[in-house]
Parts: structure tokens; C-alpha cells; sequence
């Protein structure tokens, strides 16, 4: 069975708050960024209950991060 990656962002109120779920990595990085980009002022993570937390955007941090790197976006290989 292939792993599953949950996408969720942060409520105001610090729950998280479940999106989606996507089978593979590199579509949930996408749909990860779409995110970021729709939920203003919300951090967003994908979540992968077989390797825990996968990738975080803290969006306080997105817009200056975007900038800094690509008028693009985030690069592919950037994750904390």
C-alpha cells in the first residue's frame, strides 16, 4: 500500500484543520504551496502517518521566503 500525505493548515485557535489527502509527495508539495498561498496568515504542514511531519510552511514566513528565493515560489528541495 502506497502512504498516504494529509495536508492540513493551523486554525486560528492552533487545531489543525485537515484539507486533503494525497497519495504521492510530490503532488502534496504542490496542493502543499496552493494552500499556503489561499489560507492567509495560517502555518500549513503535510503529515504522513508512516514518517510523521513531512513539510511545514509557516506562512508569517512564506511571503518573505518566496521573495528571497523565486518570484516562482518555493523551491522544490525546501523543507524544515
Amino acid at each position: 500500500m502506497q502512504p498516504t500525505f494529509d495536508i492540513f493548515t493551523i486554525s486560528p485557535d492552533g487545531q489543525p484543520h485537515w484539507i486533503e489527502s494525497v497519495e504521492n509527495l510530490k503532488n502534496a508539495r504542490e496542493d502543499l504551496r496552493e494552500v499556503a498561498r489561499i489560507a492567509p496568515r495560517r502555518d500549513c504542514f503535510i503529515y504522513s502517518e508512516e514518517s510523521g511531519v513531512v513539510e511545514i510552511i509557516i506562512h508569517a514566513d512564506f511571503q518573505a521566503l518566496r521573495m528571497a528565493y523565486s518570484p516562482h515560489g518555493l523551491p522544490d528541495n525546501l523543507s524544515y
